[in-house]
């Protein structure tokens, strides 16, 4: 977790590329608990949503797996106390053992909490590939 001072666009990449992408692969949900705050909204791309306790137990207990994210083009916009990261993701998954691969734009917003930076939102919205003309 990064602590102190104010917020910068370095310590939110660092934070979700070497923090959050990191755990999720990785499945290391102790990290995971630590960087979604309590507040933790996951708006999915059919319009679900899940907070921090379902989201874990998803991760944790229903097969969900993350196996890789690639992230492109990614940008922070840090205002006051919040952080705005936006980047389209490559990423592959597998529920209950069946893999899937799926493109997105996704949007995260972190936020300065007791001194430390947290998860508080993430919404992703698919990429449709366009087809050549």
């Amino acid at each position: 977790m990064i602590k102190g001072g104010e917020m910068t666009a370095e310590q939110v990449l660092q934070l979700h590329f070497e923090g959050f992408n990191r755990a999720l692969t990785q499945q290391d949900y102790d990290a995971l608990e630590r960087i979604y705050s309590e507040r933790y909204m996951l708006v999915l791309p059919d319009g679900s949503v899940l907070n921090k306790r379902q989201i874990l137990k998803d991760l944790r207990e229903q097969g969900l797996r993350i196996h890789s994210i690639e992230l492109e083009d990614a940008a922070v916009r840090v205002v006051d106390s919040v952080a705005i990261l936006t980047a389209a993701s490559k990423t592959v998954q597998s529920r209950n053992g069946k893999e899937s691969h799926s493109h997105f734009r996704l949007v995260a917003v972190y936020g300065q909490e007791g001194g430390a930076i947290r998860l508080v939102h993430f919404q992703s919205t698919m990429i449709v590939e366009k087809e050549a003309a």
